[in-house]
């Protein structure tokens, strides 16, 4: 899975998520979501005032990415599940 973010005058570079093998199935897990946030959010996002979308599946809701957000004073706006937006 591939992550990027954009913005009126900038974005992110393209991050290659990696697997949470430790996690069931082997799939992506809210601790390999982190390590995103960590690398292009952290780095880019701080200071511009803006609110961070995403959807609400369980990786993005998982309460550690909430606090996540939290900590680091960044407003999130969730997407309704199958939103027709």
């Amino acid at each position: 899975m591939v992550w990027a973010a954009f913005w009126d005058d900038g974005r992110t570079g393209a991050y290659l998520m990696d697997r949470d093998f430790k996690s069931k199935k082997h799939r992506y897990s809210a601790n390999s979501y982190l390590e995103v946030l960590d690398s292009g959010v952290a780095l880019n996002y701080p200071g511009l005032g803006y609110i961070f979308m995403q959807d609400n599946t369980s990786v993005h809701t998982a309460k550690k990415v909430k606090e996540w957000f939290w900590i680091k004073h960044i407003n999130t706006f969730w997407w309704p599940p199958y939103s027709p937006i």
